[in-house]
């Protein structure tokens, strides 16, 4: 990453922040090896979900409740949002962070296991949004179930698809890396996806179905 691009992530972290809750919750993940959004990243999940006023979303990976907060903030006070993690313990911490922000504890639905197993599980055509931070290597098998759940006008957002530069670093050859890079180069050859990629964070990925 170029000391030009370094500047402007560290100078727009500073800018979208502070945030207590969300910089605890990140101490909290650093604390406990669990990867976290950061807030440039939190702040757009909130933006997004804030104009797509999702009544249903779904995301994949509580982790300490970084991104599962930023999402229940832009959703409308009616909004459920259902959280899918393997680490139960992670998502006690999620739900503690939810009640200090003073959140309904009835709009977060937190569901353990495997996601691509409990993704097949929820009412397809059922969702408003649908949010996924997985590791690279996972995503591929995950993006059919997700997209099966949305609706019509459904967004899916995808984290970790740049991972820092290291997509567009052709002599990064890392498993997780090659990973990232084909799932966008299989994505953009279908035409049934409108897409957009946005150097935010790890790297976000919107996808919508095709109206047409």
């Amino acid at each position: 990453m170029s000391r030009e691009n370094a500047g402007d992530l560290t100078f727009s972290e500073q800018y979208n922040g502070p945030d207590p809750l969300l910089d605890a919750a990140r101490a909290l993940s650093h604390e406990n090896g669990l990867a976290s959004v950061s807030q440039t990243t939190a702040s757009t999940l909130t933006l997004l979900a804030r104009l797509l006023r999702p009544v249903a979303a779904v995301e994949v990976g509580t982790g300490a409740g970084t991104s599962t907060l930023a999402l229940l903030r832009g959703m409308p006070n009616a909004g459920i949002l259902t959280s899918i993690d393997t680490n139960s313990t992670a998502q006690a911490a999620a739900r503690d962070l939810i009640d200090m922000a003073g959140i309904r504890h009835s709009r977060l639905r937190l569901m353990s296991g495997r996601a691509e197993d409990v993704l097949q599980r929820l009412a397809p055509g059922a969702y408003d949004m649908v949010f996924v931070d997985s590791e690279p290597t996972n995503l591929e098998r995950m993006i059919e179930p997700a997209l099966r759940l949305l609706d019509t006008h459904g967004l899916l957002v995808i984290h970790q698809t740049l991972l820092k530069g290291g997509v567009a670093d052709p002599v990064d050859r890392s498993p997780r890396t090659q990973a990232a890079r084909g799932l966008l180069n299989r994505l953009a050859g279908q035409e049934r996806l409108e897409r957009v990629l946005l150097p935010i964070g790890q790297g976000l990925l919107m996808l919508q179905k095709t109206l047409r």
